[in-house]
């Protein structure tokens, strides 16, 4: 079955017809159909229905019945189809023999077709933008509208027959074979990068955004697979997808205006990695305690074995191939690593772990933020502490004035300069950058200039 909101009609299938019920008339309206009813969707606007059939073909019908088109979609049954919302010229229709396909209104192939790991029982798109197949694997998997593979929702005990999302909000309905029915969030993590005034981050979980911070221009790589992590640093942006990383570069790095990114190379290597980190003429990977060093054709160059799980990693700058790296460890420790250099330099021992860090212009200061969100900044020639305060969630040093620092929390922006009392303002997000006069505050995915 499926209801129509806009003239309020409900379609209903059998083996041998489907009928339309309407509140206006007493009679059910019955149109023969050449195979059993398996599937069925209307469009948003209400007026064509499209029907599966158990032979593999699929009839496009109008508001009144009458049929518009008649096309064969696969040899197998049309199980499952839905009609996009934000395009309703776009059909998604899930087969038996585990393809999942996409067609016009004029029964034209319109997207690639892809081969799941079950058969797709249920679809349905979920935010206009993603694409929900509950299948005979017992899984749900989520791909973009275009059916770009993209990750695994959950697992089930049997077959997910039916998947629904909840409107306007990021809830998925699973119906499953064993009479069991499951509520689901979907969570869409911030994945992002910065260095200086460049942001960078990703957007429909397939595409990568590089923001000029200054100039507010916007520059789109359209990767056409699932980002799982970015880097950036200088003029070097790393994209790691599913099987790959892939490495982009500035036309012109002389240029701190220029906008326009090349292709620089292609490690195809499958890396698993807590955390990617890009500098000159290499990428570094962290998994728990291990920090591995590759070349940009992905040949290891150097590892290191910390004494804790590393929490975050800074580049801090150098030429190129002899970077300095800032470590925050699990234990509070903070080590500097060059990647030129197989030994580690502790800096500072903390009481607790670490969760934010940044090293002052001259690199005569470190300014941490640790897990009891307190923001803490020691002398790395004394070690003393030189101020704290609590009820922190980021910190960034000016990179413009040795003294000058800001920090985030509780809704606020506080920005401490030398031995003058907290200038404190109005702020929501994370502060995530501190150039001159300008302050870069994280708000979710976007990042907003405050002067």
């Amino acid at each position: 079955m499926a209801y129509n909101p806009i003239t309020q009609q409900l379609a209903s299938g059998t083996a041998s017809d489907f009928g339309l019920w309407s509140p206006e008339q007493k009679s059910v309206a019955k149109h023969k159909v050449p195979s059993k009813v398996v599937s069925m969707s209307w469009t948003s606007d209400g007026m064509l229905l499209a029907l599966g059939l158990f032979d593999g073909n699929i009839t496009l019908r109008d508001k009144a019945g009458n049929e518009k088109l008649h096309f064969s979609a696969s040899s197998s049954p049309v199980w499952s189809l839905t009609w996009s919302p934000g395009d309703q010229a776009t059909l998604a229709v899930g087969c038996l023999d585990g393809q999942l396909k996409f067609f016009s209104t004029t029964g034209q192939p319109k997207y690639k077709e892809r081969q799941l790991e079950g058969d797709p029982l249920s679809l349905s798109y979920f935010n206009a933008d993603y694409l929900l197949a509950g299948c005979s694997d017992k899984c749900v998997h989520l791909m973009t509208k275009e059916g770009i593979y993209l990750n695994k929702v959950t697992t089930r005990d049997s077959w997910a027959w039916v998947v629904k999302p909840r409107p306007k909000a990021n809830f998925v309905a699973v119906g499953c074979e064993d009479g069991s029915i499951a509520m689901l969030q979907l969570v869409f993590a911030t994945v992002h990068g910065l260095y200086g005034d460049r942001y960078v981050y990703r957007d429909l979980m397939t595409d990568v955004i590089i923001q000029h911070l200054i100039t507010e221009q916007k520059v789109r790589i359209k990767c056409r697979d699932y980002v799982k992590k970015v880097a950036l640093y200088r003029d070097r942006v790393a994209v790691q997808l599913p099987t790959r990383v892939v490495l982009y570069a500035l036309d012109s790095s002389a240029d701190d205006m220029d906008m326009q990114y090349r292709s620089a190379g292609k490690i195809n290597q499958k890396l698993d990695c807590n955390l990617l980190v890009v500098a000159s003429n290499h990428i570094l990977l962290c998994q728990e305690k291990r920090l591995q060093l590759c070349s940009f054709d992905g040949t290891l160059v150097r590892e290191w074995l910390m004494d804790a799980v590393v929490r975050y990693i800074k580049v801090a700058g150098g030429p190129p191939g002899k970077e300095g790296l800032l470590v925050g460890l699990k234990n509070g420790a903070v080590m500097k690593i060059y990647v030129d250099n197989a030994f580690p330099i502790p800096l500072i021992k903390h009481t607790s772990s670490i969760r934010c860090l940044d090293l002052s212009s001259n690199r005569q200061k470190l300014a941490l933020v640790d897990e009891t969100n307190t923001v803490v900044v020691y002398d790395l020639n004394s070690k003393e502490v030189l101020f704290e305060e609590k009820g922190a969630n980021s910190v960034a040093w000016n990179s413009h004035f040795e003294d000058m620092l800001c920090f985030s929390g509780n809704g606020q922006l506080f920005i401490k300069t030398g031995d003058f009392p907290l200038h404190v303002q109005k702020m929501q997000g994370f502060v995530v950058g501190f150039k001159g006069c300008k302050v870069f505050c994280l708000q979710y995915v976007s990042v907003a200039t405050i002067d």
